[in-house]
């Protein structure tokens, strides 16, 4: 009989009360805390052959089944105490090439559990209602309402006033959308620890009808989180009159801010 992969989920410290915990991750396979100096890897057991494995990454239900089972595991772990979260899928033949893999990163991953200590991932996704925007912006812009009062003789004159009209309040929209996006995102950042903007995804993706404006990750200390959450209010309460919804959901696994091990020579590759 082969011998089972070890399937990795993150890195913590070594505690009494890590190993008090009960948890089942992939395949509903206990998780086992494997203790490396003052570290625990979290991982389980998995009989798998690389070869079906291959095939079964290729089937979306397969993996957002094994994506859940993942988090889970991840997301309990958090709860005990700091942690370094592994990506999906991370597979070592035993235990004696993981831990080969983890002694060169071992001063770094010291480091970044002292870092990350106390302190929690966040995201806030920024939408915007454009065209509740764009009648923001008629509203109040003094030039662009004083524009719009005005009358022409010849519908070829008010064509062409209103051509450039919309051209204006279109240049106008995105010079003011993209100032207040800086805006939200550096008073946030203030606030934070360390933050990032990410990738900014298309309706198709988002399934909403309002255009993404803003896709942010920070890192906030618990002793600051209600200060945090409380200027996202005040942010989204200032910016309601321009048809921008703020989502704001966490805490996370701290992906965004933790240092990459993807790059690992023992790693099994599917």
């Amino acid at each position: 009989m082969r011998n089972p992969y070890l399937y990795v989920y993150c890195i913590s410290r070594d505690t009494p009360s890590l190993h008090g915990l009960r948890l089942q991750g992939v395949e509903s396979e206990p998780v086992l805390f494997l203790p490396h100096g003052d570290l625990a890897v979290a991982l389980s057991k998995l009989p798998w052959k690389v070869s079906s494995l291959s095939k079964q990454v290729k089937e979306p239900g397969w993996v957002a089944k094994r994506v859940r089972e993942h988090e889970y595991v991840v997301e309990e772990v958090m709860r005990n105490q700091a942690i370094l979260p592994v990506k999906f899928l991370t597979l070592f033949k035993s235990e004696k090439n993981l831990l080969n893999t983890l002694n060169p990163h071992l001063s770094e991953l010291d480091h970044y559990l002292e870092h990350i200590q106390d302190k929690e991932e966040w995201s806030l996704k920024v939408y915007c209602d454009e065209s509740r925007a764009m009648r923001h912006l008629l509203e109040t812009d003094a030039p662009l309402k004083e524009m719009n009062r005005k009358t022409f003789k010849t519908p070829g004159e008010r064509y062409l006033h209103k051509k450039r009209l919309q051209e204006m309040a279109d240049e106008g929209l995105g010079n003011t959308l993209h100032r207040m996006v800086q805006e939200i995102y550096e008073s946030l950042d203030s606030l934070s620890v360390e933050g990032m903007t990410l990738k900014v995804h298309e309706k198709k993706v988002t399934q909403r009808m309002e255009d993404m404006l803003l896709n942010g990750a920070f890192l906030v200390s618990k002793f600051v989180l209600e200060v945090f959450k409380e200027k996202v209010e005040e942010l989204e309460g200032g910016y309601r009159p321009w048809g921008l919804l703020f989502e704001l959901a966490g805490p996370w696994p701290p992906y965004n801010f933790c240092p990459s091990l993807e790059e690992i020579p023992d790693k099994v590759n599917v």
